[in-house]
């Protein structure tokens, strides 16, 4: 479901092809192929604008729900990623954009080299179509196109009859300025790239499992604002780049109170790429003034005073060798409540008092070869006051999940990731996430594939 949360992308196809493990010996990819042999290559080679496309589909089963429960959608949850059992349209995605020539990469990574002397502009669009397309919205914008009804309105109907959606989560302007030590820019809706997963799942994103963490839930899908950025450092001790935005709150576009937020990075990489840590943060008020206007359930609380929320994560990468790298997240969100009577929260009611949450994942990836790696992923989630992974769950407790699976690039075209994964919750006596309300316990399998065309 909550590939749902789609949180990047436009430069991040060039960035991540430089930072990814095996970035230097993949053999030729698919993307793109299918518009440069419709109209050949002349926009990428002239004006340096890329289109591709990304079909990512999967079948999965759990041993927790019943027959019925898997007719319907969503049968999978709290898993993220694919929340449907059987087959799954998960998403279609087209690409389009146009990367800038500068020395920071906005919303990934500052890069090693000179400093250009000369201002460039670019521009990033995704469009995203599917199961996963439905948190991908962002309110004020894509959320309540006519395509989209009636699931918009109808949550438990769009849950019955498996609706698609559509999404445009990334659709931003981007510029760099030669001032000073250079300075990025970027304009308009977009993700905000916090935290170590950032989907959709391009082959050279850093999450290797079609499933996701619940810390990935926690955090916000999409922003719509300004973020500047400028590298800091570039060096023999490394590479340092800074990034600050003003933007409207999560996944917002249409304000729905009078306070924006602030969301920020700090980068740091060695001078050979081999090794980053990223400093990420959201900070704002983001409550709903009035019921008239309530945007849950990224927004769950109704207050006519402002209720700050903020979301850190401090995440990284290394690789050890040729063959080895690991990446590994920690976060922590608090969200402030005054305790007053108009302070309401639409699941529990009035008097809401302030909720917090934490958690750490690691992931492991051995690669084998060009075209086959490993990988097996342990995270602990803890959400003691059930606030933070609505609408996937409202458990009050700690998640704990163990992953395991492995990806095969077929060909050029087509990537396997089959995955097993087991969750355990231990919380509230009263709450049971699993199994549509019956257990703690969830073993799933998943097979998943990647079209890149």
């Amino acid at each position: 479901m909550h590939n749902i949360k789609v949180k990047t992308l436009g430069a991040v196809l060039a960035a991540f092809a430089t930072l990814n493990t095996h970035a230097a010996e993949s053999p030729e990819t698919g993307e793109g192929s299918l518009f440069r042999s419709m109209f050949g290559d002349t926009l990428e080679k002239d004006y340096g604008i890329t289109v591709s496309g990304l079909f990512d589909v999967a079948y999965t089963r759990n041993n927790r729900s019943t027959q019925a429960e898997r007719q319907e959608g969503l049968s999978n949850l709290p898993l993220v990623g694919f929340s449907d059992e059987g087959l799954e349209w998960g998403s279609l995605h087209l690409f389009v954009d146009k990367a800038l020539k500068g020395d920071m990469i906005p919303r990934i990574t500052p890069l090693p080299g000179p400093t250009p002397t000369e201002a460039s502009f670019g521009f990033t669009f995704e469009i995203n179509y599917g199961r996963n397309a439905q948190f991908a919205r962002t309110y004020g914008w894509d959320m309540h196109w006519d395509v989209n009804s009636p699931g918009d309105d109808d949550p438990a109907k769009a849950k019955r009859d498996k609706q698609k959606f559509l999404a445009v989560p990334n659709i931003a302007a981007t510029a760099y300025l030669p001032y000073g030590p250079g300075i990025t820019a970027m304009a308009g809706v977009f993700g905000p790239a916090l935290g170590y997963e950032i989907p959709p799942n391009i082959r050279a994103a850093r999450n290797p499992f079609a499933s996701k963490t619940y810390a990935f839930v926690s955090e916000p899908g999409t922003v719509g604002g300004v973020q500047l950025g400028t590298r800091l450092y570039n060096g023999d001790a490394g590479i340092l780049g800074v990034e600050l935005g003003v933007v409207q709150g999560w996944d917002n576009l249409r304000d729905n109170n009078d306070g924006k937020s602030l969301v920020g990075a700090v980068r740091w990489r060695t001078a050979d790429m081999q090794t980053w840590i990223d400093y990420e943060f959201i900070l704002g008020d983001e409550q709903n003034d009035s019921f008239s206007d309530v945007q849950a359930p990224t927004s769950r609380l109704v207050s006519p005073d402002g209720q700050f929320k903020q979301q850190h994560s401090l995440n990284g990468w290394h690789r050890f060798d040729s063959n080895w790298s690991m990446g590994a997240e920690v976060v922590y969100g608090h969200q402030a409540g005054d305790g007053k009577a108009s302070t309401i929260d639409i699941i529990n009611g009035p008097g809401f008092d302030g909720a917090h949450w934490w958690g750490a994942n690691a992931v492991l990836t051995y690669q084998q070869r060009p075209d086959l790696s490993y990988s097996v992923r342990a995270e602990h989630f803890a959400d003691p006051d059930g606030f933070i992974l609505l609408p996937v769950s409202t458990a009050r407790g700690n998640f704990n999940a163990v992953t395991a699976g492995l990806r095969y690039d077929l060909n050029k075209y087509i990537s396997l990731r089959p995955e097993v994964r087991y969750d355990v919750f231990d919380g509230n006596a009263d709450d049971y996430p699993f199994g549509a309300g019956r257990d703690r316990t969830q073993l799933t399998g998943l097979v998943e594939a990647l079209v890149y065309f």
